[in-house]
């Protein structure tokens, strides 16, 4: 970035963490790593398996829920366990969806379009899209070093 504008750009945010909750084989782990690759510092928190319903705070930043049916659960992972189950895991995490920033549905989604999704409402919600818009930031490695730029 070579515009004055640019070097000097300040989100309208200063959160660039993001803290990843679902259940079971949402996708938590694989979605976290594609947005630490593109900058965004993502923590996945297993929060289902907790019986602390609040641990999902205890890294701070936005709360985003990767929502996915027991049906995909299931396909995705072929677990041992009954939607009884699915649905226990899903109420521990009712708290942290009441406060979700974001809610992503991942059932028939990659983790890479779930990142996507993701990285899109992030860059909306801290005026990177605008940034990338002004400044002419087409490549995505060089969004992911600026967006690195902010991380906590």
């Amino acid at each position: 970035m070579t515009n004055l504008r640019c070097e000097t750009f300040t989100p309208a945010s200063p959160i660039n963490l993001l803290v990843l909750v679902g259940v079971c084989a949402a996708g938590k782990t694989s979605v976290s790593q594609l947005l630490n690759q593109a900058g965004i510092t993502a923590h996945p928190v297993a929060q289902e398996h907790s019986r602390v319903p609040h641990l999902y705070r205890r890294s701070g930043g936005w709360v985003v829920i990767l929502a996915a049916s027991w049906e995909a659960v299931h396909r995705r992972r072929q677990l041992g366990w009954n939607p009884a189950f699915y649905r226990e895991e899903w109420d521990r995490i009712g708290q942290a969806r009441r406060e979700a920033a974001l809610i992503v549905h991942t059932d028939w989604l990659d983790a890479a379009e779930v990142a996507a999704r993701i990285t899109a409402w992030f860059d909306r919600r801290v005026g990177f899209d605008q940034l990338w818009l002004r400044c002419g930031v087409q490549d995505p490695e060089e969004q992911s070093r600026v967006r690195a730029r902010f991380r906590p």
